[in-house]
């Protein structure tokens, strides 16, 4: 899991890096302050806590340019994580699935510290909560406060339509075993208004 987590974090970086880099022939988007712009989203994660393999969101975001280029944004998100339960037994440890689903808000904020013509690139924080219908890891608790941070791009496909990629750290309940911290990438696409 180790090697294929570190595989889809380097494959994340690279795209984020040529969309930024390229030049290109559509305009790119305007970030301009007074816009707003919607995108749905997927994310995958790997986590560095044993009791946790992956974990995986689904939903979509809105972004409000405050200023040119920065936004605060309002995120809405299912989740589902594969988690495994330990336990003692008289001839050792054992394991048994012991998967999560939940919902999860954040509110972050976001600048495009780049912009050319074509592609963006990105800095984003925030915090939010996550609430499952199980312990979150197992040991921990159903209901948590969550941080993240993340760099991206966004690449324009049409003036109103992007691409959007990041790498993104989330961390989840409390500093210690019974918190996770997840690495992991989001897909989306913006749309503008």
């Amino acid at each position: 899991m180790d090697a294929l987590f570190r595989k889809l974090i380097l494959a994340l970086t690279a795209a984020c890096l040529i969309l930024a880099a390229s030049a290109g022939w559509v305009m790119a988007q305007n970030f301009s302050a007074g816009s707003f712009n919607f995108e749905p989203r997927f994310s995958a994660f790997g986590a560095t806590n044993p009791r946790v393999n992956s974990i995986f969101t689904y939903g979509g975001a809105f972004n409000y340019y405050v200023f040119d280029n920065v936004a605060v944004e309002a995120e809405g998100m299912g989740v589902y994580m594969d988690q495994n339960k330990r336990f003692e037994t008289p001839l050792g440890i054992g394991s048994k699935a012991s998967p999560a689903s939940g919902i999860g808000a954040n509110f972050n904020t976001r600048w495009h510290f780049v912009a050319t013509s074509q592609a963006t690139m990105f800095l984003g924080a925030g915090f939010g909560g996550l609430w499952a219908d199980t312990k979150i890891p197992y040991n921990g608790f159903e209901n948590n406060l969550t941080e993240n941070g993340e760099v991206g791009a966004t690449y324009a496909l049409t003036q109103q339509l992007s691409l959007k990629g990041s790498v993104k750290y989330w961390h989840i309940g409390q500093f210690s075993n019974q918190g996770i911290n997840a690495f992991g990438g989001t897909l989306g696409l913006n749309v503008s208004f």
